[in-house]
């Protein structure tokens, strides 16, 4: 799909696996549970996923502190683990590294004179925490959290924080993601929607969920200047 050319007035970014990479969860598994932590990792990033999503259709809020702790506990005993052996990894979503290329994604688009945002599943908390831990609170000029709808993405009332705190309509907020479900979410709000994939010479097959939302623009970081239109 062509992205228009009408340039987008503000981005807001997601948080885990956009702006900070959920890869070193892996090494810190590892650790607390030898020969399981690939396993352990996707397990827990699925299940706290899966949580989330649970829980926003049953009307069964919790804070994304605990999700992430009962996933852990879920990932754990898929694998046959006592979750007590992984105590260390408490507060390790809140320990997470940027992503390459993001904080000087955020530094170009504020010098294109653009608001940013943070727009996550994070309690204000955690995204707090993440952000400064992983030097990139002070690039954003927005931060939101679900705490304050209570309930989790791709809900449109999370997405609608966004619009509401730029004072925009979806169409003029350009929405950066690393996961296709958010992608599909945002899209379907009515955001202009970014699917952060890796480089292109890495082959990775790039489709959203189908349920009928319009298809995500993919990028890389060096690309989302232009494909907001705020470049050329």
């Amino acid at each position: 799909m062509r992205p228009p050319t009408e340039p987008v007035a503000a981005v807001w970014f997601d948080l885990y696996g956009t702006l900070v990479d959920l890869d070193p969860l892996v090494d810190a598994c590892e650790a607390g549970a030898p020969g399981h932590g690939a396993d352990v990792a996707e397990g827990w990033r699925a299940r706290q996923v899966e949580a989330s999503w649970l829980r926003t259709l049953m009307d069964r809020w919790a804070p994304f502190e605990t999700v992430t702790r009962e996933a852990l506990a879920a990932a754990a005993a898929d694998v046959g683990i006592d979750v007590a052996t992984l105590d260390a990894l408490d507060g390790a979503f809140e320990r997470l590294p940027a992503r390459q290329g993001a904080a000087e994604c955020l530094r170009a688009l504020r010098d294109l004179g653009v608001p940013t945002g943070i727009l996550s599943n994070g309690s204000a908390t955690m995204i707090e925490r993440t952000s400064r831990g992983a030097g990139l609170r002070d690039l954003v000029d927005e931060v939101r959290s679900v705490d304050a709808v209570r309930r989790y993405k791709p809900d449109p009332a999370v997405y609608r924080l966004a619009t509401e705190a730029s004072g925009l309509e979806a169409a003029r907020v350009g929405f950066v993601t690393a996961n296709g479900w958010d992608a599909a979410g945002a899209a379907a709000f009515g955001f202009r929607v970014a699917w952060l994939r890796p480089a292109r010479d890495v082959v990775v097959a790039a489709v959203v969920p189908a349920v009928g939302v319009p298809d995500p623009v993919v990028a890389t970081w060096n690309e989302l200047p232009r494909l907001f239109g705020l470049s050329h």
